[in-house]
């Protein structure tokens, strides 16, 4: 009984020194500085991401790509988003692809796309009407 005892006195010790460690570091957070970019930083990153044309030339490389997948053969472009240097390309055919014939004619697609806009990375889904 004595043995039951101790064990469970030590047993609510642990337990109640780990629950005190942690209400310490949820009350001290880790300090992060920061800094306000300045106007030509903001300038400098948006070239590196080739956002320099702003939203009018997002738009006219929307449009090309459309244009690209209209003259393909058995592709419908359903849907043109882009997210950053991020394109994503939604395209309608009405061929029955297995697995494989997908990947190869989404590889396809999107090797001609980035001839059209090369400054985005593509990213092709092809659905069956």
């Amino acid at each position: 009984m004595a043995k039951q005892l101790i064990f469970l006195c030590l047993a609510m010790l642990l337990l109640a020194g780990c629950t005190a460690q942690n209400r310490t570091r949820e009350a001290a957070p880790d300090r992060v500085e920061t800094r306000p970019l300045s106007t030509a930083d903001t300038q400098k990153a948006g070239q590196r991401n080739g956002d320099a044309g702003g939203a009018a030339a997002v738009n006219a490389d929307i449009e090309r790509v459309r244009e690209a997948v209209w003259k393909m053969d058995n592709a419908v472009p359903h849907s043109v988003y882009v997210n950053g240097k991020d394109m994503w390309v939604n395209v309608h055919t009405e061929e029955q692809l297995n697995h494989r014939e997908r990947m190869k004619k989404a590889a396809d697609i999107r090797s001609q796309l980035l001839k059209v806009a090369p400054r985005y990375d593509i990213h092709v889904r092809i659905d069956v009407k």
